[in-house]
């Protein structure tokens, strides 16, 4: 088994694909769609851990693409906005302007680690964004070092999310730290009986009580979408109990304050997705985060730089957290 590997040989949908892979892992990413990572496998029992939609394979979009209309899935990231709408001058794009864009892409290796590094300047807010990708010989897990950059002539409010894509069965558990649950009342989904702000993981609707953590069946035709906050804690993950395999992220709760979920399971297009979404605020629409105190600021010339990791570890049922040196820990095992 290739104990760390580089590789820019390679062609996927006519989109150049760097590989970057130790004995655990290997990252696909697709630096001219959006410069997402399009697949992350764990290589001992060969599974993919993000979703890619079935239906919709990955291509160069226009920056004013209807997202919903062409996802394709894996690993995006969401700036400076969601849902489209007027900015503080221009319309800013359906999920913002990140996934759209054909990032410059630079690789690098030596004797310990390969990695990425992304660069892409977002046309209408003007930030210079950089994500370095860095995996390491004998990690079973990655990083990744991210700046933005105000390069424009005014302050800018934005939101920054994570937006990786789980592939989920009714085998899998999703874990968040403790925390407070805010339904968004413009997408009720699934969960217009329960209250509009409630504790992680039980819902309570008048069926009775959801336990949010349990990933139901795709013939439930169920669709949860919520807002993660006052989280005890910075991560969140996924674990598939069937073979104990568990995936999850280490962020800074300071950067990322809230972490939403959206999850289709039969629901939506009859899907089966869950999306664990860290980030910088909320709610969905731009203008009414700014109104409510929730958006993110960079004044001219000024960055914001922070890291993440992602982790898997085999043998648990359940997260509990993950550690510094990116041990995931486990969680409870109700």
């Amino acid at each position: 088994m290739t104990e760390l590997a580089l590789s820019t040989a390679w062609t996927f949908h006519g989109l150049k694909t760097i590989l970057l892979e130790n004995r655990y892992l290997r990252l696909t990413i697709l630096p001219e769609a959006g410069g997402r990572i399009w697949q992350i496998t764990y290589r001992p029992l060969d599974e993919p851990l993000l979703w890619n939609n079935p239906r919709i394979p990955p291509r160069r979009q226009p920056i004013h693409a209807g997202y919903d209309d062409v996802w394709s899935g894996g690993w995006d990231e969401l700036f400076p906005n969601d849902e489209a709408g007027m900015g503080l001058e221009d319309l800013l794009p359906d999920h913002g302007e990140l996934w759209t864009g054909e990032w410059e892409a630079f690789p690098f290796q030596d004797d310990t680690q390969v990695g990425l590094r992304l660069v892409f300047v977002t046309p209408i807010s003007a930030f210079r964004v950089e994500r370095t990708i860095v995996l390491k010989r004998d990690d079973a897990h990655f990083t990744i070092d991210y700046s933005f950059a105000n390069e424009g002539a005014s302050s800018f409010p934005f939101l920054w999310k994570l937006h990786p894509a789980f592939a989920v069965s009714p085998r899998h558990r999703i874990d968040f730290p403790p925390m407070t649950v805010v339904r968004e009342p413009a997408f009720a989904g699934s969960l217009g009986e329960a209250p509009l702000s409630f504790a992680w993981p039980h819902a309570e609707q008048g069926i009775g009580s959801i336990d949010l953590r349990q990933v139901p069946d795709s013939s439930s035709r169920a669709v949860h979408f919520f807002y993660g906050t006052e989280m005890q804690g910075g991560w969140c993950g996924i674990t598939n109990r069937a073979n104990k395999l568990a995936a999850a992220l280490r962020f800074d709760p300071n950067v990322f304050t809230s972490c939403w979920l959206f999850a289709a399971h039969g629901g939506w297009r009859n899907l089966n997705v869950a999306v664990l979404e860290p980030a910088t605020g909320y709610p969905f629409r731009y203008q009414e985060m700014i109104k409510a105190g929730r958006a993110r600021d960079l004044k001219p010339g000024e960055s914001l730089q922070t890291a993440i990791l992602f982790a898997v570890r085999q043998g648990l049922n359940s997260i509990g957290g993950v550690a510094s040196d990116g041990t995931i820990l486990p969680g409870e095992e109700a």
